[in-house]
């Protein structure tokens, strides 16, 4: 019997064909546009090309004045709830996002915070065959026959560079001033490494904002290894790591911060660190204990809290004579306000 192939399905036939050829990618781990989409699936707002989730400007700017200890506990406290298997050897509890933060880096900087999308690259110690089959599909799409820039190429303005460079073989680094301005120049923001930095003079010349997290500093240039996975899941340290996540490096370590909870975090900061202005402004006006200050607000103390927002809404940034950009917007701090008077109202009254 003649099979017939009708010419529409020929067609379809070719667009997969495509489809599957944009998508490809020449590391096995990578995620494809529907991969990233699906995996980073609690992210709704607006995305990147490759599906990269794409937090706003905004919050990333109010993020830089975050506390990795405060974006920690607050991540700590945060569970999803649906969807979720057991955590280890069958057990079923309340998961929460408590495998986010990672210590013991060395920073470049110590006063310059790292704040920005994540854009993810995993290497692995070097293999002939595997790597032989990575670089013919990188051969194919035009990439370099240098793996170790593969990820730098594609970086975006705002993104931090996240590298798990497998610890670097015999020491060896990733990254010299070379690529430290190639980092640099496409991103205006800067790296965490799981690894080595070398050419740290000629890296602290590039620009005094340009900073870098990295394991230790050595004089050997890249060795060793190839490249498994561009913007993939990735392991730093005992932090997993998405693309799209919010990378905030401080002296205190890096947090890496789920895009659907960026948001929160920030706003959660922010209400706290008005609570931390007034209460030590009370506490050294010798007003109020230390318990009182450090969350235990007497009904008295609120609504002089929620009235002191209210009239300083407009020039917060006075009491924050070290860092005005710190203190939130007057749009934030009215609806803060008015969400307190709502709440105070809905509590019965206490005789």
């Amino acid at each position: 019997m003649k099979i017939r192939f009708p010419l529409y399905s020929f067609f379809l036939a070719v667009l997969a064909g495509l489809i599957f050829d944009i998508s490809a990618t020449a590391q096995p781990f990578s995620l494809t546009k529907e991969e990233m989409e699906y995996y980073t699936g609690r992210w709704q707002g607006e995305r990147f090309p490759d599906g990269r989730p794409k937090v706003s400007d905004d919050i990333i700017r109010r993020m830089r004045y975050v506390s990795v200890t405060e974006a920690w506990q607050i991540l700590n406290g945060m569970s999803d709830n649906e969807g979720q298997g057991a955590i280890s050897f069958g057990e079923m509890r309340r998961p929460t996002y408590s495998n986010q933060y990672y210590g013991g880096f060395k920073m470049m900087r110590e006063d310059v915070v790292i704040c920005g999308r994540a854009s993810t690259i995993q290497f692995m110690p070097y293999r002939p065959d595997l790597n032989a089959f990575i670089q013919q599909k990188g051969d194919k799409e035009g990439r370099s026959r240098g793996q170790y820039v593969w990820g730098i190429d594609q970086l975006q303005a705002g993104d931090v560079y996240v590298a798990n460079v497998c610890e670097g073989i015999l020491d060896a680094s990733h990254v010299g001033d070379n690529l430290g301005t190639t980092i640099w120049t496409k991103t205006g923001n800067g790296a965490v490494i799981r690894g080595t930095l070398r050419d740290l003079y000629g890296n602290l010349g590039v620009d005094p904002k340009w900073n870098v997290m990295v394991r230790d500093f050595r004089p050997q240039a890249n060795s060793s290894n190839l490249v498994v996975g561009i913007n993939c899941p990735i392991q730093i340290g005992y932090a997993t790591v998405m693309p799209g996540d919010i990378v905030l490096g401080t002296r205190e370590g890096v947090v890496f911060i789920p895009p659907h909870l960026a948001q929160r975090v920030v706003e959660t900061s922010e209400r706290t660190r008005l609570q931390d202005v007034f209460a030590h402004a009370g506490l050294r006006e010798g007003r109020w204990t230390a318990q009182q200050a450090d969350g235990g607000f007497t009904p008295a103390m609120n609504e002089e809290f929620t009235q002191w927002l209210i009239k300083n809404a407009d020039n917060m940034k006075k009491f924050f004579e070290d860092e005005p950009e710190a203190a939130p917007s007057p749009e934030f701090i009215k609806a803060y306000a008015k969400e307190r008077m709502e709440a105070a109202k809905a509590r019965p009254q206490q005789r």
